[in-house]
This record gives structure tokens, C-alpha cells and sequence, in this order.
């Protein structure tokens, strides 16, 4: 858990920072004695809210802070990945303190930074919408902050928009903002309630953004699971070489320039896709220095031979660049055949290539 504390610090930063922004937004937009010019279109500025308030969220996930701790600044998300199996209860817990302290600590400095515009807007607290009941906006929270994790982890999934999942998520909020907030409030987030609520201060109906953020949350990791089988990859929404994963579970190897992936002749019981870098892949055994027969780069399988067949190793394989590799287990081979055609394609064309190189070689003996 010490080794995580500077990753809790940058939860808690990332999730002051979203607030500010936030907050910052709300009061631009809808205070009485704004600086800003008034959009008389309900909606419109909803969305324009929206906007500025995900931009701030999105930004923190692509930040040096995001790409550290995973840019969560949400504890449905955590409690979505802890679920998933893919955070350990003791960073889970400290995720979550760290982000109802940050959440607390962005809108009083949102408070302090627009002095009257922020109590004019309750420093942005949630609350139902008028004419809509409690229940209501429970369900209301359920739904979306459901549509938000399921995003997020179908996203972080699948390669072509791994990278992309802070953008997707971001445009989504912005989006559910526009539309649900009259309902209630568009809160998605119990830090994000609870930090302006201590503020105003204003308790009434906080629990509905406890238990609907936390509901919708669990709905969504239990619908992904029945449809892929299995959690996510990570839990990082943004996974960089750069910094290492602060999970154990993590689904990436990350490997420096001139570090070997596997050496020929060795057991192995995974495979790897490569998400980002180059690698090289050397062989004969008869020979003092291997002979280098290939290179393989983003999209490339590498050491699927050993997974298919059980097999020993039958290359060596070093990094040419810093590289990040996507880890393929035995239990997520068939998952990944049947949900990623695109994968399935590139592994299909690697095989064929294998099959007419061995065979271009035989008839180059006869």
C-alpha cells in the first residue's frame, strides 16, 4: 500500500482538478452575476455545461496524473474495477478516500477562486430536478452512471479504442449532462455530490447519489461479464509505457528498448498483442547469434504459436523500442477470437505468412 502513495495523491489531485473545473463551469454558466454571456437556450447551455465540465475530467485521465493512477475521480468507477477484480480492496478503499478528499478540496477552491458565483449555484451540488421525485432520480443515476461504466469498460477493452476511452467517456458525459440533468443533476459520481454538498451545506437526498452511482455501476460490470465473460484488461482508463500500472492485475507488460520478451525453447503460457513499439523476433538454435527473421509491430501477435499448440517457444523475441503488450491467457484467447474480428484477422494473416514462409524454405531445399 506505501508504494501506491504517491498514485493515491494523484487520485486525489486529479479529482480536486475535475471539481475546480467543474464547479468553475456551472458557475460561469447559470449564476445570476456571471461574467459570461447568457444562452437563452435551456438545453444548450446544459450542454455547453457539460462540455466544460467532461473536458476537465478528460484532461486529468490524459494528464501525468491520470496516466499514473488511471484517472478514476469517481468511486462507482473504482468500485466498478474493484468488482471486476481488477483493483485490490486496500487501493480501492484508498482510491476512494482520496477522491471524496480531492472532491471537497476542488469545489472550496472553485469557492474561493469565484467567490459569489459559486454559492449562487450551490458550488454545483446535485439535487432532483423540480417536479421529479426521489425515486426518479435514483433511477435516473442508475441509468446513466450504468451507461458510463459499461462504456468505459468496453472501451478500455478493445484495442482500436483503448487509448480513446477518456475522450469517449468525456463525450458521454457531456451528452448525459444536456439530457438527464433536470432529472437529477447528472451527478454520475458520489464524490462529486458530496464534496459541494458539505459546502452549501445541503444533505437532503445525498443518498440517492451514493446508491445510484454505486447500483448503476455493479449493473454494469455484471452485464459486461455475462457478455464477455470476463473484466477488463485494466484499470487504467489511459495505459502509457510511461508509467508504471499500480495494479497487479494489470493485463499489459510493459517493456523497455533492448529487453527480451521470450527466448526460444522456453515454456510459455501467454501470448501478447502488441499495442504500442516494435519488436524483433530472432531464431535458430544451431547458431551462436541468432539471426533476426522478423519484426513485429502494433497489431502483431507475438507468441501465440506456444498458446495454440502448448509448445516451447519457437523464436526469440527482444524490443527494439519501448513497447507495451497486451497479455493473451489461454481463457482470453477464445474471448478475444470471438469479440475482436479485426484480431482474429491479423492472427489468421501471421499464420498464413508462417505457413508460406516454412513453405518457400522447403522448396528452396529440394
Amino acid at each position: 500500500m506505501r508504494r501506491n502513495l504517491p498514485v493515491y495523491f494523484c487520485e486525489f489531485a486529479g479529482t480536486a482538478i475535475m471539481l475546480f473545473v467543474g464547479v468553475t463551469a456551472v458557475a460561469l454558466m447559470w449564476a445570476p452575476a456571471s461574467p459570461m454571456p447568457v444562452v437563452p437556450n435551456p438545453m444548450l447551455r446544459r450542454l455547453i455545461t457539460g462540455i466544460m465540465f467532461a473536458a476537465g475530467a478528460t484532461a486529468v485521465v490524459y494528464s501525468p496524473l491520470g496516466q499514473r493512477s488511471g484517472g478514476h475521480i469517481n468511486p462507482a468507477v473504482t468500485l466498478a474495477f474493484w468488482r471486476a477484480g481488477k483493483v485490490p480492496t486496500r487501493d480501492a478503499v484508498a482510491y476512494v478516500i482520496a477522491q471524496f478528499a480531492g472532491a471537497l478540496a476542488g469545489a472550496f477552491a472553485a469557492g474561493l477562486a469565484w467567490r459569489e458565483l459559486t454559492p449562487a449555484v450551490q458550488y454545483a451540488a446535485t439535487t432532483p430536478g423540480e417536479g421529479y421525485s426521489t425515486i426518479v432520480a435514483l433511477v435516473a443515476e442508475t441509468i446513466v452512471t450504468f451507461l458510463l461504466v459499461f462504456t468505459i469498460f468496453v472501451s478500455v477493452n478493445k484495442p482500436q479504442t483503448a487509448s480513446r476511452t477518456g475522450i469517449i467517456a468525456g463525450i458521454l458525459v457531456a451528452l448525459l449532462v444536456m439530457i438527464e440533468s433536470p432529472l437529477s443533476g447528472t451527478s454520475l459520481n458520489p464524490a462529486r455530490t458530496l464534496g459541494p454538498a458539505i459546502l452549501v451545506p445541503l444533505y437532503r437526498d445525498v443518498w440517492i447519489y451514493f446508491v445510484g452511482p454505486c447500483l448503476g455501476a455493479l449493473i454494469a460490470v455484471a452485464a459486461y461479464v455475462q457478455q464477455w465473460g470476463s473484466g477488463t484488461v485494466c484499470a487504467k482508463l489511459y495505459h502509457t509505457e510511461k508509467y508504471r500500472c499500480p495494479f497487479d492485475q494489470c493485463g499489459y507488460r510493459l517493456v523497455s528498448a533492448g529487453e527480451t520478451v521470450m527466448r526460444e525453447g522456453e515454456l510459455g503460457a501467454e501470448a501478447y498483442i502488441i499495442e504500442r513499439g516494435v519488436l524483433e523476433v530472432l531464431r535458430d538454435r544451431s547458431q551462436t547469434t541468432p539471426i533476426p527473421v522478423a519484426q513485429l509491430v502494433k497489431g502483431d501477435w507475438v507468441g501465440e504459436i506456444s498458446l495454440l499448440l502448448d509448445e516451447p517457444r519457437t523464436a526469440t523475441v527482444i524490443a527494439l523500442s519501448d513497447a507495451q503488450l497486451r497479455r493473451v491467457t489461454r481463457e482470453d484467447f477464445g474471448r478475444i477470437l470471438a469479440s475482436d474480428p479485426e484480431r482474429t484477422q491479423e492472427l489468421l494473416r501471421q499464420l498464413a505468412r508462417r505457413v508460406r514462409e516454412s513453405s518457400d524454405r522447403l522448396a528452396g531445399r529440394v
